[in-house]
């Protein structure tokens, strides 16, 4: 009997391959060998599927499926260019799992995005179930998933005690920049994370002492002026100044584009803290406006700080922009923050 040259053959990587995985691997190539079929032909077709089957290439025929029949297809294909297909558009679908998907959803409940966190899960969920039934992939990465902050009837979130506020405050401290002062702003701010994280140079007027967030970033879309505390400036001015004026002020690439690892981030962060239970970085603005309503300012005036939308007749007749009472209420509610810290 004669025996051809023989070949090493890579299975994989850990940990990205586990041993249930590798097994399964090793005994497929294994069963093409005893048909007399090489298994080196087989894994190289199998690769070139894999990377055909993009999330993006997938979710194109997905629509092109679905569009005759959802009248909503639009959005659901808009959703999904806009939330999903920045993180995961190249990549195989095969290699989407739980955990990135989790990832995602934290991501946008962090940005106080609950209803688009919601509508994102079921949109995925219908698509991979989809790929499920086409053999794209073997099970939907969001089968089972459990996210009891996605239910209806979400709370808004909790205020943070003085004690968990100052045990918080020093962990940024020592997360560094950019994500340390990050955090210390929207603490100090009450604003959405994304209206600071994705923040430029040229939206801070520094004669004014202001961060000026336009309409395209803002959640109500329109322009949104956050006066700056002399603690949020004194913080702004320790920010690493780049080339220009238009870069991104919380950055790991120079200012070229804003900072996005907010799960790692967060996860560094709860790691330095001990005894302090969990919170959301969207409660920074519950505890801003808890406090604002203690130090004695009123329903309008909260609003106004936090960015939220007018209602009902406030939304057609009130025009005031509630800036120097916004200045006001920040002002004091910096002094606040830094007499609990210190």
């Amino acid at each position: 009997m004669t025996f051809g040259t023989q070949k090493r053959i890579t299975l994989g990587t850990l940990p990205s391959l586990g041993l249930v995985d590798a097994r399964a691997k090793a005994n497929n190539i294994i069963e093409h060998g005893k048909a007399g079929r090489d298994p080196r032909s087989y894994r190289r077709a199998e690769a070139a599927l894999r990377h055909d089957n993009t999330f993006t290439k997938v979710r194109e025929r997905f629509v092109n499926v679905v569009k005759p029949n959802l009248k909503s297809w639009k959005n659901f294909e808009q959703s999904l260019l806009l939330h999903v297909e920045p993180r995961w558009g190249s990549r195989p679908i095969q290699d989407i799992r739980r955990a990135d998907v989790h990832a995602l959803l934290d991501d946008l409940v962090e940005e106080d995005k609950i209803q688009t966190a919601i509508a994102i899960r079921k949109r995925l969920s219908r698509l991979f179930n989809w790929a499920v039934d086409r053999e794209i992939i073997k099970d939907s990465p969001v089968g089972g998933l459990k996210r009891d902050d996605l239910k209806k009837n979400h709370e808004a979130g909790r205020a943070l005690t003085d004690a968990e506020l100052r045990k918080v405050w020093r962990a940024t401290v020592s997360l560094g920049y950019p994500y340390g002062p990050l955090y210390q702003l929207l603490i100090l701010t009450g604003q959405r994370r994304s209206e600071w994280a994705d923040a430029k140079r040229s939206e801070v007027d520094g004669p004014e002492r202001w961060l000026e967030v336009p309409k395209g970033r803002h959640k109500s879309k329109r322009d949104h002026v956050v006066p700056l505390s002399d603690a949020a400036w004194a913080l702004f001015d320790t920010l690493p100044v780049w080339k220009g004026n238009d870069y991104h002020l919380f950055s790991s690439s120079y200012g070229e584009r804003s900072v996005s690892d907010f799960s790692n981030a967060k996860e560094r962060l709860n790691k330095l803290l001990t005894k302090v239970a969990p919170f959301r970085v969207h409660d920074f603005r519950v505890t801003c406006e808890t406090r604002l309503a203690k130090l004695g300012f009123n329903q309008e005036v909260r609003d106004a700080v936090l960015g939220h939308a007018k209602q009902g007749l406030q939304r057609i007749y009130n025009k005031h922009s509630y800036l120097d009472e916004k200045r006001a209420a920040l002002d004091a509610y910096a002094k606040h923050v830094m007499a609990v810290v210190a």
